[in-house]
């Protein structure tokens, strides 16, 4: 079947059961062609016959403290881009240096099946190797926030993605925070000013405490102190809209 999504299924016997029933209902495009229990076994697996493996679903707590060093032991790095980890969204454990160059597509727990087949669908389009530089603005932007410990289950992270993508596009929107952007992402979600503000905050803080140090304190250099301050929502937006219009070759005025 020319669609069809070959999976490598990582979890428990009783999870592999709920997948099967799930997908059998959702589509007829996901066919589960290998499954197992242990991370050793789904290392072997990855390594011996990605050629055959579209996709890989991993519970992260099936043997727990051991999915990073299975992550690293990733022969085909573009494997890593391949892989769908289901977790609490604990990013910080995947904010490592051997992660810099990839994408990880991390699902919360409360994740439900429709989301995860719209992950396995996108994920069967990446015919060619990740190439940061050929990424969408809204992908690098992705990429960024996870880096610096925010997580997509997050409402600011949303408002955030939002709010750095319209800035890109239009940068003149930077030098007024509260009346350009505030209203724009608010509009877009259907939220109070007042709850995007809050939830962008609440991102840039939490993801600060856990986030990779080492990424931050490069991105924000002289902007922030990092032990003494957190950059308010403006200049969190602004220095990544700077980044990417610098990395773009394009100037903000």
């Amino acid at each position: 079947m020319k669609n069809e999504i070959k999976v490598l299924v990582v979890c428990s016997n009783n999870d592999y059961e709920l997948f099967k029933s799930s997908f059998a209902k959702l589509s007829t495009e996901v066919q589960i062609k290998y499954y197992t229990d242990s991370y050793n076994k789904a290392l072997e697996l990855i390594n011996k016959e990605n050629q055959n493996i579209d996709a890989i679903i991993i519970d992260s707590e099936l043997e727990k403290g051991h999915l990073i060093n299975m992550l690293k032991e990733y022969e085909n790095q573009y494997m890593l881009s391949r892989t769908i980890i289901l977790d609490n969204i604990r990013l910080d454990c995947y904010n490592l240096e051997f992660s810099s160059n990839q994408l990880y597509n991390i699902l919360p727990k409360t994740y439900k099946m429709e989301e995860l087949l719209e992950n396995l669908k996108e994920i069967k389009l990446k015919t060619q190797k990740y190439d940061y530089y050929k990424l969408t603005i809204y992908d690098k932007i992705s990429d960024i926030l996870k880096k610096l410990g925010i997580s997509p289950d997050k409402n600011g992270f949303h408002y955030l993605r939002k709010a750095i993508y319209e800035c890109y596009n239009n940068p003149s929107l930077m030098s007024n925070i509260t009346k350009g952007i505030y209203p724009l992402v608010s509009s877009s979600f259907n939220k109070k000013e007042s709850c995007v503000e809050r939830s962008m905050r609440s991102a840039i803080e939490t993801g600060w405490d856990r986030g990779n140090y080492e990424y931050s304190t490069e991105l924000f250099s002289n902007c922030v102190d990092f032990y003494k301050s957190k950059p308010t929502n403006g200049e969190f937006v602004a220095v990544i809209v700077d980044k990417l219009l610098l990395e773009n070759g394009k100037t903000a005025y």
